[in-house]
């Protein structure tokens, strides 16, 4: 998978920590734990090609799991087709969420990765973007469906 922006920002002010390098996705997801005060901004063409918005991943201390953002480029009007769809492939009691932002037009969706079915505990960054990829793009097609 190719990624055309990895940042390192502050969850706290938002500056920009740094431009990560390729092997800071070799990381452990767990790394965001370890660094609370962090989330990740990545862009990929993969995930323009599933009408994402750029992923940021991070630690929610609240609900003590890791997090994924990102914005879904669809109509309103999929509103059922998309919340039955995360009902149905994330874990019950697990945190995630999907809400219509009618100024930008766009779903805004929270996913506990924990909740998906594939996830493993020592799962690199990289494989959390890769298994989210996947897991959108079987979002994309029960919606399109």
């Amino acid at each position: 998978m190719e990624f055309t922006v990895v940042e390192r920002l502050n969850k706290e002010t938002e500056q920009l920590i740094g431009a990560a390098e390729a092997s800071f996705l070799q990381q452990p997801l767990s790394y965001f734990a370890q660094h609370q005060s962090e989330y990740v901004y990545v862009e990929s063409p993969a995930f323009e090609a599933l009408k994402m918005d750029a992923v940021v991943l991070e630690f929610d201390e609240a609900f003590e799991v890791p997090m994924a953002l990102f914005g879904l480029r669809f109509q309103k009007k999929v509103s059922a087709k998309l919340k039955e769809f995360l009902k149905d492939n994330l874990a019950k009691g697990l945190v995630s969420g999907a809400m219509f932002a009618g100024d930008e037009g766009i779903w805004e969706i929270n996913i506990s990765i924990n909740a998906m079915s594939d996830y493993e505990e020592n799962q690199t960054i990289e494989q959390t973007l890769q298994k989210l990829e996947a897991f959108v793009a079987k979002l994309v097609q029960a919606i399109e469906a």
